[in-house]
């Protein structure tokens, strides 16, 4: 870790120690000198208390790996499982330094008091993008809010934030107070970055060119066709495409239906076809519309329903067949010449020996295959399958028997290089796969749809300052360090202060605000008991106020002395029967 990067950390820690803070950085940044620095510091600030990291479900523990396997050996680390029995949980808990845990069972245990919530002097969410609505993180911070215990939060983010109002809420249930935000490639944080990225724009050669610029008159013609016809945005037809026909039938005669349907799926068929062929080249193209014919063979007319399918059997179909395969016979795409070149440039200048291709049509998997041999190169395909085939080939990928594994999706394997033949249009897949390799090329054709696509995506990433400047957000943040203030204050009351302002304020109370005061206190008595009934029954909030009803009525103390027979005066017998397990299950963890 460079001098610049450690003081960055420091920095990070300065804010932590102050405020609760949301960490805004890209999947690429290397958290581990940050995560070192501050939870050691928290675990030396208070050794008696406990330090708790809230993994989301989805989240897997790749970013705390580096750091678990370099300090498993100096502090205790529990990593925390549903499945592990109870005995051995609670011993886990106690012993346990840092908690690794998600909030669903950390929000549970704390209902089974197997931990109290008094214990943890930090908490880190590693996926603060999940904390809105109901979740269970927001479930566990209300328990702590609730409690006054206002522990030190941070919490990361680290996919896409779409809109100020989801930030927002974000801020609010977790009471962020500060937020710090990485920009793209921000110099002052440099090694914080594991991998170098690299943008390579490969010009299509002239056939191709010549080839998108005929699909292109065809697609302007079909295009104001349609919209002459009435019909709004008719390159969204593919994603409604039902609701499409639905609404020809109400407007226009059979024979003018079939006209705007057969028009419509041939715009959708050379849009996909004019950019397969820019992104991966003719034989790309060529293979989608050889899957096409043979599906259109297979199948009888009346099962003919997709878009896909149907176009197989357009007029048009045979022409661009036949251009396309001339097309393939005459050339390949050039991002094929840039590879080769690419790869032994890398390997004459580095000591890379592994390489990575993701393509997004298996087609061109072969294509690539054999012109990397051509070269001298190693490569092997990777099956989707989960299959021996499949392990094998990652197997002797690891052990550097080939030079080049080529696939259609990333999986969690290390590689010198990793490059995306084609621009991903699922962005994740590109983030992920910079955690485990050095560098990442990304190969986009010039003036194509996914160079619109990966810019889209780059402007997606920009917008994040706008969002975290926004005055709502800025305004939640003030909001919440008040909260913070005055329950700080208010802790800090000692005994007499406290009773002196609560005498105060009885003293200043009407008989009529007293009054109203007592009927919000039964109230909120009465939501309380129907949330514990809520919880032991694991039932609806309705049918647990029914419960809480029917208790008064028969004049029962607890839920105990409710038989089966009495709920099925107001529940249908087998869900009674249901409700007294629940009861008798949730009993039995709550006092385990």
């Amino acid at each position: 870790m460079s001098q610049t990067d450690n003081t960055y950390s420091q920095i990070i820690l300065g804010t932590l120690v102050k405020d609760n803070t949301l960490l805004v950085f890209p999947h690429y940044i290397d958290l581990n000198p940050i995560l070192s620095l501050v939870l050691r510091f928290f675990k030396e600030k208070e050794p008696d208390k406990k330090i708790g990291i809230v993994l989301d479900k989805s989240e897997s523990l790749s970013i705390f790996k580096e750091f678990i396997d370099h300090y498993s050996t100096q502090i205790n680390i529990s990593l925390l499982s549903s499945t592990l029995a109870l005995e051995k949980r609670k011993r886990m808990y106690d012993e346990g330094e840092i908690l690794v845990v998600t909030p669903q069972l950390l929000r549970n245990d704390i209902l089974r008091q197997m931990i109290s919530p008094e214990s943890f002097a930090f908490l880190f969410f590693a996926n603060a993008g999940q904390v809105k609505g109901k979740h269970a993180s927001v479930q566990l911070m209300e328990i702590f809010q609730k409690n006054a215990l206002f522990v030190r939060i941070a919490a990361l983010v680290q996919e896409r934030i779409n809109s100020v109002e989801d930030l927002t809420e974000i801020c609010e249930k977790l009471l962020i107070t500060k937020i710090e935000y990485i920009e793209e490639k921000d110099q002052k944080v440099s090694s914080l970055y594991k991998t170098f990225e690299e943008k390579i724009t490969v010009p299509i050669n002239k056939p191709i060119y010549e080839f998108c610029f005929e699909i292109n008159r065809y697609i302007r013609e079909y295009q104001s066709f349609l919209e002459d016809k009435g019909i709004n945005k008719p390159l969204a037809v593919r994603k409604e495409f039902p609701d499409f026909v639905i609404s020809l039938r109400k407007e226009y005669d059979i024979d003018q239906q079939q006209i705007l349907i057969r028009k419509a799926i041939e715009l959708m068929n050379f849009v996909t076809i004019k950019e397969l062929v820019e992104a991966s080249g003719p034989t790309a193209a060529l293979s989608y519309m050889e899957r096409l014919k043979k599906r259109e063979e297979d199948q009888e007319e009346d099962k003919l329903s997709s878009l896909t399918t149907k176009f197989a059997r357009t007029p048009i179909f045979d022409e661009i067949f036949s251009e396309i395969r001339k097309l393939s016979e005459l050339t390949q795409h050039p991002k094929l010449e840039r590879l080769k070149q690419l790869i032994l440039s890398v390997k004459n200048k580095t000591n890379f020996k592994r390489f990575y291709i993701i393509a997004n049509h298996k087609s061109v998997f072969t294509e690539i295959a054999d012109s990397l041999e051509e070269i001298g190169l190693k490569a092997k395909n990777l099956p989707k399958s989960r299959t021996k085939e499949r392990q094998k080939a990652l197997d002797i990928f690891k052990e550097k028997e080939i030079d080049v594994l080529i696939a259609s999706h990333f999986i969690n394997t290390a590689a010198d290089a990793v490059i995306f033949y084609n621009v991903p249009t699922k962005f994740q897949t590109y983030l992920e796969s910079k955690k485990y390799s050095k560098k990442v090329f990304l190969f986009i054709t010039h003036r194509s749809q996914e160079e619109r696509i990966y810019h889209k995506f780059r402007n997606r990433e920009k917008s994040i300052g706008k969002i975290i400047n926004h005055t709502k957000i800025q305004e939640r943040l003030i909001q919440n360090q008040q909260i913070i203030f005055e329950k700080s204050i208010e802790k800090k009351m000692n005994s007499r202060t406290k009773a002196f302002v609560n005498l105060a304020k009885s003293l200043s109370r009407t008989r009529e605000g007293r009054a109203e005061e007592s009927e919000y206190t039964q109230t909120k008595t009465s939501e309380t008991s129907a949330k514990h009934i809520q919880f032991l029954a694991d039932c609806s909030y309705d049918e647990a106020k029914q419960i809480s009803s029917l208790l008064k009525d028969k004049n029962l103390g607890n839920l105990d002395k409710l038989s089966i027979d009495e709920i099925a005066e107001i529940f249908p017998r087998s869900r009674a029967i249901e409700i007294i397990e629940n009861i008798e299950g949730r009993k039995y963890l709550v006092s385990g």
